[in-house]
């Protein structure tokens, strides 16, 4: 997810079960986190992929569910902070934020749009179609694969 005020982050239904086929099919047990605003999404997910989605929890419960992976897949969330401070692999998706301003602490990679995004710090993309939409599932499976 994304929240409402950074949609130009959000991934598709589409390459998130793209992705968790990938991922499962390769033999990675995949969870599904998230808030309340993510869950018919990830509802989703899980029916068209077969992923694990035990659904939302408190901060308390969603940080100990994030300890508990070995690697998160996630846009720049609140999800990304939690798993950097809990020292997590982490594969990260970013398009509207300037690259440099993060530290992955050694601990994984950014994987960025193919085409420049000009939508930096916006909500909505000016181009009409959000940089998300070039970020594929193979690119982010690959990425996975190096981290695992």
């Amino acid at each position: 997810g994304c929240g409402p005020r950074w949609t130009t982050r959000l991934w598709s239904i589409e390459n998130w079960a793209n992705l968790a086929r990938k991922l499962i099919a390769s033999g990675c047990q995949v969870v599904l986190l998230g808030g309340e605003q993510e869950d018919e999404r990830n509802k989703q997910i899980a029916l068209e992929s077969g992923a694990t989605y035990f659904g939302y929890f408190s901060l308390p419960q969603f940080i100990n569910l994030i300890d508990q992976m070995t690697l998160v897949v996630t846009q720049v969330t609140m999800g990304m902070h939690l798993t950097l401070g809990l020292q997590k692999k982490i594969v990260l998706m970013n398009t509207i934020f300037n690259p440099h301003e993060f530290d992955l602490f050694g601990n994984g990679e950014i994987v960025g749009p193919t085409k420049a995004c000009k939508c930096f710090y916006r909500g909505s993309c000016v181009d009409g179609e959000s940089c998300m939409a070039t970020i594929t599932p193979s690119a982010i499976y690959e990425a996975v694969n190096r981290w695992v």
